[in-house]
């Protein structure tokens, strides 16, 4: 399927890392752009005695179920905690408003795979996804971390989620895609660093469905 990573120009130096290494980055999840990344409710199964302060201890009446948010850097929960993000939406407006640099950036297709082994869709929710907790057990990383909130579901999220710093690509971008915005400089630098490696396409707007579409290539 054909993914898209959308890059501002503005550092452009990580961009041309993607299409000339071949690589994506993975960065921490704590350093996404969602305060609740990585967050769920803890469901712990407890008996006997609660303690309610220090040393008062108040009697349960039996086993109780305690929930309370968590974030995953609190267990040791197996499984990578790194995340690059990219999305099968490459029309909306504010994709590359927010992610591309206000329309001057541009958006690398990336043809993958979904793979239980490093991608995953995203899965959007209305209230944090609940999962059980004890000494023994733990949900693991990407269980946690393929869960977003509705509000984000307009960007049609796939994660690669690992534990290493950058993901290979090689022989997987099929083109770059321009914003309307790019400059005429940005867009002759690409065409001289890129050449004919990848197609690169310019894009233009569709006014009837209030939306971003390829125009034409250009190399």
């Amino acid at each position: 399927m054909k993914l898209y990573k959308f890059r501002s120009l503005a550092n452009i130096e990580y961009t041309l890392d993607i299409l000339l290494n071949e690589r994506l980055h993975c960065a921490s999840y704590k350093k996404l752009n969602d305060p609740f990344e990585g967050v769920f409710l803890s469901v712990m199964h407890v008996g006997g005695l609660l303690n309610s302060g220090p040393l008062n201890f108040a009697p349960l009446g039996g086993h109780r179920t305690v929930k309370k948010p968590q974030s995953i850097s609190e267990l040791p929960i197996p499984g990578g905690t790194r995340v690059c993000s990219l999305s099968a939406e490459k029309s909306d407006v504010r994709m590359w408003s927010h992610y591309a640099g206000g329309h001057t950036g541009i958006a690398i297709e990336i043809e993958l795979e979904v793979d239980a082994k490093f991608l995953y869709k995203v899965d959007y929710v209305d209230q944090l996804r609940e999962f059980s907790c004890s000494l023994l057990t733990a949900p693991e990383s990407y269980e946690i971390l393929k869960i977003k909130s509705k509000h984000w579901e307009y960007e049609k999220e796939y994660r690669i989620i690992s534990d290493e710093g950058f993901f290979c690509i090689s022989g997987r971008i099929s083109g770059i895609h321009l914003g309307l915005r790019t400059s005429e400089n940005m867009r002759e630098m690409l065409l001289r660093v890129i050449g004919k490696s990848f197609p690169i396409y310019s894009t233009k707007l569709n006014e009837r469905e209030i939306a971003v579409e390829l125009n034409k290539q250009i190399n």
